[in-house]
């Protein structure tokens, strides 16, 4: 029934952003979950085969953005760009949508952990916006990854689920990679740093 994935088809979630970008996010299983244009509109949940066929699931309509899967395909992570700019989790299993994030900052481009068991997250807290993450449960505390006075982004994580790999926006509008080890001292470094 609605709200547990069909065998064959994949997942797609409503929504979009005003920079153009793609969003979509795909599990290892070949889930597929994507967010469409308008950024501003009530989107809603769905499974879409590769045929195009859409199940709607009984999530509440709501502006999502950055859908992503969970590495085993149970959940979706998913922001909501509304009045409170939180993460919010899907469970297809039990059919339910539980607020993750309640700050009154704006928590933004989630991602699962290589375990499942947290979720990573952009937020400002308190003056710059860096990566967090938190346990995906909603239990314990919410425990700050990176550093820095620019705004940075999680982008994924190495395979061997070691180091996140994020973006930094700098006060000029450059994006610039970085590679934070998640063992020891928790060492930053560069990827690719450019003028660009």
């Amino acid at each position: 029934g609605p709200g547990r994935p069909p065998s064959g088809p994949r997942c797609r979630a409503g929504g979009g952003g005003l920079s153009g970008a793609a969003q979509y996010s795909i599990s290892r299983t070949g889930a597929l979950v994507y967010v469409p244009a308008n950024a501003q509109v009530q989107r809603t949940l769905a499974w879409v085969d590769r045929q195009g066929h859409e199940e709607a699931l009984p999530a509440e309509p709501r502006p999502y953005r950055y859908p992503r899967v969970s590495p085993d395909g149970s959940r979706v992570a998913i922001e909501a760009q509304d009045q409170d700019n939180d993460v919010w989790i899907w469970e297809f299993a039990r059919a339910t949508l539980t607020r993750l994030t309640f700050t009154p900052q704006n928590e933004l481009s989630p991602l699962w952990t290589p375990d499942g068991q947290r979720v990573v997250f952009q937020t400002q807290r308190p003056r710059a916006s860096n990566v967090y993450q938190q346990a995906a449960n909603g239990t314990g505390a919410v425990e700050r990854l990176t550093t820095g006075s620019n705004r940075q982004l999680p982008d994924f994580f190495t395979p061997d689920g070691k180091a996140l790999v994020y973006s930094e926006i700098d006060a000029k509008g450059n994006y610039d990679i970085f590679l934070q080890s998640l063992d020891g001292n928790r060492a930053s470094k560069p990827l690719l740093n450019t003028p660009f």
